[in-house]
């Protein structure tokens, strides 16, 4: 029996010595080995452009036409109902010469203020023009430079209403670009 202990013994121990060795294998083998790290290249940041300067310059004609808008109003209804008058049968001549003098005055000064809302816009698209980073600003800018254009046409069609609501595109335009600078 000695025998048999013995053997169970020295068994024993070289299974505890194999599994010792195994398990030191298997520490190493699920140690990793890690290289030294370089630094890793951060992405470079998107730079934000300020356009705060041309967003200013967009504004104050956004504020320009509509004050000119407010004005618009009262002025092209007291154009419609003047013409009224001159088509009404009772009006002399005297008063409708009178009359017709007034409105041509009138919608004279009517268009030439539209066409000095124009010229504004025309200059400042031509500022963003130059700038690439401006591109997309310059295009909705030349946007509303065509509906001053087109309002401007309707005003001296007599078309007052379709006037107005060609000037409230504009505004639209105006603002949207405006908007456009804001999500660069």
């Amino acid at each position: 029996m000695k025998r048999y202990s013995t053997t169970i013994t020295t068994f024993l121990i070289i299974i505890l010595i194999a599994l010792l060795g195994l398990e030191s294998q298997g520490v190493t083998q699920t140690k990793r080995h890690t290289r030294p790290k370089g630094k890793t290249p951060t992405p470079t940041p998107i730079p934000v452009i300020d356009m705060r300067t041309e967003a200013n310059q967009v504004a104050d004609q956004i504020k320009n036409v509509t004050r000119f808008l407010y004005i618009y109003g009262k002025i092209a209804n007291g154009l419609e109902i003047a013409e009224g008058d001159i088509k009404n049968p009772q009006t002399t001549a005297a008063v409708k010469a009178k009359i017709v003098a007034k409105n041509t005055e009138i919608k004279d000064a009517l268009v030439t203020n539209i066409n000095n809302l124009k010229i504004g816009l025309d200059a400042l698209a031509r500022k963003f023009q130059p700038n690439p980073k401006l591109t997309v600003q310059y295009l909705k800018l030349s946007y509303a430079v065509e509906e001053a254009s087109r309002a401007q046409q309707l005003a001296m069609a007599g078309r007052y209403d379709e006037t107005g609501k060609s000037l409230i595109a504009l505004v639209e335009k105006l603002t949207d670009t405006i908007t456009s600078m804001r999500m660069q």
